[in-house]
């Protein structure tokens, strides 16, 4: 199918007018959809339609019945008055070459007036229009495929039909301007004549020739530049500038006095008090030879200039005009809408490992049914994971057979592109006794450190509780630990850190608890430490900072925490960690943030004594720092990825959000839900970020045991491929969702955007809309009971900046609770640098 090609450009004034569409849901928003629509026979379908639109998220697909004039007809009674005009339009996208037709009828079928036109293939918007000569409220309208051996959809959108003599821009009750006039989308809707967002187009060409538009190419902005000390510049960003275009057109009559009224007209229409205070619509549209559409219909919101046909004519039949304006947001949007039906969620058994892709997936399958994950389960916990240098992810734990591969027990790797599980080496052969692997590291060789609580890892001799993988062969560390190793990190010169539950490393003595290896021979840390360790990690100057379940590290301070200087250790602050509740504060996890900070999880409360330094902590260097008010139980694991804090552990809530269950970020200086509901209530052992920007979760969690499938948001196949593709800005998109549920998330992994949600159940019945544009934002319910939505938005949400970029979006939204009337869907009008844009 070939697009109609642009032959001439046309431009038209939107003149403020009020009026009143009597069709109801003229948009066929769900969920009333097809409300007041019927086929015209009873082998003919209609149905609401999600796929392809112009006016929002839905469209009537019609699918008529081969040899018959059929398609729709609306019967829910149109209201008419004596020598009343009438006008009926909308947009039609029909199989390109069929002919077909839209008409008025009274409430017998009778026709009063029609327009026949030939389907290009792509949206057109049609017009009839009549003058009434009785007074009625049983009037239809129909829309029909003429005739033909075929049975080939089309779709219908944007329906009007009002008291005028032509057709004025689209009234329905969520636009700008407009109103119900009752019960939301069965009800009219009403534009107020104050409102210059829409009104009567006044074409151009009916007073004047446009000869030339200036200005409405590539918008203008600024370029951000700081000066370099060693010279040139060095490129921040780019605003976006207001820019001024003009029309130039030529007047031409017969005489003075018809060229001063075809200007008036123009005058009246742009004049600033006809809308005081509000910007102007132009609208644009590139026309083919025959007078189709060629391009998307662009409304260039303005303002006029005051230079603008300033001059009166000189010559008797001719004048060269100009008219000017103003755009001040720089940018031209769509005189249309684009939009998709959203999945408010999908589940799939999770056996204590799952998996997010960089699109936001957490498994394959349509939403509102059962999926499957994106990784293969496995029959025991996972402890421990990393990635090897080879992109594959590293898994440990007590699992046997990996996806049923035999030598894949307690050590696995996932490889991503095969999908499926794969054996390292043989750990499961010879004399070895394993009950847990319980940490991973590689070093800069790929080498791989395995420890666990283990003997003859692999069947080697010596390799207890410790072990090394070279990618081809197993090896023992001398003669290993005497008692299970909990953590392994490598330091920044290639020695190997490791701290566990044992009292000796290789025999060498002072390493209790704590040791390390420089490839050849195991030393001592000081005299080691009195209790367990389970994590090490090493700071950006080089400190080891240590954590467990040890006291006294320096000799009488340095309790649970410490840092190794390379000579001794040493506590860090000056008050040590406490639960009075559980007494036994131990240390979990440990992280460097990108500024250095460093972030302690673990069963401790009021970290430094700090308020609200609950089971995760910060310290900057010099004091203990709260996250809001930390998690509610202890946390077992930390990954930072991206300006991101993940963790993990046994708590069932993280900054008294509810649903940030055994998993939660710390983003933007606030916590925030994960878009997943795990199964059971087993705890987080394990977070993983790789490179490829997949997540990966691995735990005690188990369909198997607890029952229920995990809960997911599910990316919109329907957004994804229809995206944002006409549009050439970012946009601010328009959501509702309908009850009952409970909306928990809202997130685009194409901008890294996300709005997260607490306690926000909707009832049956009940519906929210969300607008996202930061210059009109606008949380609001259907319901008054429902109150403030604003109260339900998580901390830290980019509800200010929660933007959809052109082309294709990975959006999701995770609602749970829900039935079959529930349902969510998104629509955008598409911003645009310039004219060119606009192609079909």
């Amino acid at each position: 199918m070939t697009a109609p090609k642009i032959d001439y450009h046309k431009f038209w004034i939107v003149k403020p007018a009020g009026g009143t569409n009597y069709i109801k849901n003229p948009r066929f928003d769900p969920p009333d959809g097809t409300y007041g629509w019927a086929a015209t026979s009873v082998a003919a379908t209609i149905e609401s339609y999600a796929d392809d639109a112009r006016r929002g998220a839905y469209s009537i697909k019609v699918r008529p019945v081969s040899g018959e004039n059929s398609g729709m007809y609306y019967h829910a009674g149109l209201p008419v008055n004596d020598g009343s005009p009438c006008t009926f339009s909308c947009d039609v996208k029909g199989v390109a070459g069929q002919v077909m037709k839209i008409s008025i009828t009274n409430g017998s079928d009778v026709v009063k007036d029609y327009t026949q036109f030939t389907a290009t293939g792509y949206w057109q918007r049609v017009e009839v229009g009549f003058t009434a000569a009785e007074t009625a409220t049983d009037y239809k309208v129909f829309v029909l495929r003429n005739s033909i051996a075929s049975v080939e959809p089309f779709y219908v959108d944007g329906a009007q039909f009002e008291m005028t003599s032509s057709a004025t821009t689209l009234i329905h009750g969520y636009a700008e301007g407009c109103r119900w006039t009752g019960t939301p989308r069965k009800s009219y809707s009403y534009r107020s004549n104050t409102t210059a967002a829409g009104g009567r187009l006044l074409d151009l060409d009916d007073y004047c020739h446009v000869v030339q538009a200036i200005g409405l190419g590539h918008g203008d902005w600024n370029q951000i530049m700081t000066k370099m000390t060693s010279g040139g510049d060095m490129y921040q960003t780019h605003i976006r500038k207001s820019r001024n275009f003009s029309i130039v057109v030529d007047f031409v009559g017969s005489s003075i006095n018809e060229i001063e009224a075809n200007r008036k007209a123009i005058i009246d229409a742009i004049r600033p008090d006809l809308a005081p205070g509000q910007e102007r619509i132009i609208r644009y549209q590139g026309l083919d030879i025959n007078g189709q559409e060629a391009t998307q219909p662009l409304d260039i919101v303005c303002v006029p200039l005051p230079a603008t046909l300033t001059d009166i004519p000189e010559l008797p039949t001719y004048q060269r005009a100009i008219l000017n304006f103003t755009i001040p947001s720089g940018l031209l949007q769509g005189a249309y809408n684009e939009g998709a039906e959203m999945y408010t969620y999908t589940d799939f058994p999770a056996e204590y490992i799952v998996k997010r892709d960089a699109n936001g997936n957490w498994c394959e399958g349509a939403g509102g049914g059962e999926g499957v994950s994106l990784i293969t389960g496995l029959n025991e916990r996972v402890l421990c994971m990393a990635e090897g240098l080879d992109g594959k992810i590293y898994a440990g734990g007590m699992f046997t057979n990996a996806g049923t591969v035999a030598a894949a027990d307690y050590l696995a790797r996932w490889n991503p592109i095969s999908e499926a599980w794969e054996a390292v080496g043989t750990p499961n052969t010879g004399t070895a006794s394993i009950s847990a692997v319980q940490c991973l590291a590689f070093d800069s060789a790929g080498n791989l450190y395995v420890g666990g609580n283990f003997t003859n890892f692999a069947g080697i001799k010596n390799a207890d509780y410790i072990a090394k993988f070279d990618g081809t062969n197993w090896a023992a560390l001398e003669t290993g630990a005497n008692g299970a190793v909990f953590e392994i990190t490598i330091g920044p010169d290639g020695d190997v850190y490791v701290g566990g539950a044992f009292t000796s490393a290789g025999g060498v003595a002072n390493t209790a608890h704590i040791a390390k290896w420089d490839g050849t021979a195991w030393t001592p840390l000081s005299t080691g430490l009195n209790d367990a360790v389970r994590v090490i990690t090493v700071a950006p100057n080089g400190l080891v900072y240590i954590g467990g379940d040890f006291t006294s590290a320096d000799g009488s301070d340095g309790d649970y925490l410490c840092y190794w200087n390379g000579t001794v250790f040493h506590r860090v602050g000056t008050v040590e960690l406490d639960d009075p509740v559980d007494s036994n504060p131990a240390v979990n996890a440990l992280a460097f943030g990108a500024s250095g900070h460093l972030y302690v999880g673990g069963q401790f409360i009021e970290a430094g004594g700090v308020d609200n330094a609950n089971y995760i902590a910060r310290w900057n260097g010099k004091t203990w720092q709260s996250l809001g008010t930390g998690t509610n139980y202890s946390v077992l694991s930390i990954e930072i990825n991206s300006g991101k804090l993940y963790a993990g552990g046994a708590f069932t809530s993280a900054g008294g959000i509810e649903t940030a269950d055994r998993i939660a970020v710390w983003n933007n200086g606030a916590w925030q839900p994960l878009e997943i509901d795990l199964p059971g209530s087993n705890n987080i052992h394990s977070i993983l970020v790789a490179s490829d920007d997949s997540l990966y979760i691995g735990g005690a969690f188990s369909t198997t045991d607890a029952g229920p499938n995990a809960q997911c948001g599910i990316v919109s196949d329907r957004l994804n491929a229809l995206g944002v593709s006409t549009a050439s800005a970012n946009t601010y998109p328009y959501m509702q969702v309908h009850g009952p549920g409970t909306l928990k998330a809202i997130k685009n992994y194409t901008t890294g955007k996300s709005v997260m949600f607490d306690g926000l159940t909707l009832n049956a019945g009940e519906w929210i809309g969300l607008q996202f544009d930061p210059l009109n934002l606008k949380f609001r319910g259907g319901w008054d009971g429902r109150g403030n939505l604003m109260r339900y938005v998580v901390a830290g949400s980019d509800y200010g900046d929660f933007y959809l970029k052109p082309g294709s979006n990975a959006l999701s939204l995770f609602m749970t609770g829900t039935d079959s009337n529930s349902g969510a869907w998104i629509t955008w009008t598409p911003l645009f640098w310039g004219l060119d844009g606009a192609l079909l």
